[in-house]
C-alpha cells in the first residue's frame, strides 16, 4: 500500500510597501492565486522592514517569507495546510539570491515563476524520498509478520529438536521466559530447563535475572 503526503507549495509572491495602502502585491505566481489582504498586511508587520525568516500559520494560510533589504520587498512562499515552513528556509535563500541579480520586471516575473517550479522540484523530491521510505517500512513491517507467522509454525511443530526451537523463539523475539517457552514448545520442563542451561553456558543464550527471561546473544 502506497502512502501519499499531501503537501505542495501552491504559490509565490512578492510584497512592496505602500505609503498609503501598507504592503502590497507587487507580483504573484500563479496569476490565480487568492491572497488575502489581512494576510499580506499582517506578514508586512510582522518583518518591519528587517532581514528575517517568519512562518504564519493561520486557519486557512501558511507560507514562510523573508524580507530582502536590498529590493525592500518581501518574497512570500504559500504552502498547503500541512506543510512545515522550516522545510523551506533554505529554498527561500535561493530566491533571495536569485532575486537579488534581478532589476528588470520581466525578469523578476519569469524567474519567480522559475522559482516556484523550483520549490514544487524540491518537495516532490522530498516527497518521493518520503514515500519510498514510508512503503519500504510497510514492506518490511509485511514480511516481518510473514516470517513471525513461519517461525511460529516451525517452533510449534515436534519435527525439530528442543534446542532449535528455543533458538527460533529467540530470534523473533527480545525476551523470552520460562512460561512463554512451555507455552509453545510441547516438551518438559526440566528438560527445557536443561537445554537452556546448555545454551547458557555455551555462551549462545543470555539470562537476564532482573526479567527472569532468555535473549539471544548476537
Amino acid at each position: 500500500m502506497e502512502i501519499e503526503v499531501d503537501t505542495m507549495p501552491t504559490g509565490i509572491f512578492l510584497i512592496r510597501w505602500d505609503e498609503v495602502e501598507g504592503g502590497i502585491i507587487y507580483l504573484k505566481y500563479p496569476d490565480d492565486l487568492e491572497i488575502p489582504n489581512p494576510v499580506v498586511q499582517q506578514i508586512t508587520i510582522s518583518h518591519n522592514f528587517t532581514e528575517s525568516y517568519i512562518i504564519t500559520e493561520e486557519k486557512d494560510w501558511n507560507s514562510v517569507s523573508y524580507y530582502n533589504e536590498n529590493k525592500e520587498m518581501i518574497i512570500v512562499l504559500v504552502l498547503s495546510k500541512f506543510d512545515d515552513g522550516n522545510d523551506y528556509l533554505d529554498l527561500l535563500e535561493k530566491f533571495n539570491r536569485e532575486i537579488d541579480k534581478l532589476t528588470e520586471e520581466k525578469k523578476l516575473k519569469e524567474n519567480l515563476e522559475a522559482l516556484f517550479h523550483i520549490s514544487l522540484d524540491a518537495f516532490r523530491t522530498t516527497d518521493e524520498v518520503i514515500t519510498k521510505l514510508s512503503n519500504e517500512v510497510a514492506y518490511l513491517k509485511t514480511r516481518e509478520y510473514d516470517y513471525g507467522l513461519k517461525f511460529d509454525y516451525i517452533i510449534k511443530t515436534n519435527h525439530l529438536p528442543v534446542k532449535s526451537r528455543i533458538l527460533f523463539m529467540l530470534a523473533i523475539k527480545d525476551l523470552v521466559n520460562l512460561e512463554d517457552f512451555l507455552k509453545v514448545i510441547n516438551t518438559k520442563k526440566q528438560w527445557l530447563l536443561n537445554v537452556l542451561k546448555t545454551l547458557v553456558k555455551n555462551d549462545i543464550v543470555g539470562y537476564n535475572s532482573e526479567k527472569d527471561s532468555y535473549y539471544l546473544k548476537i
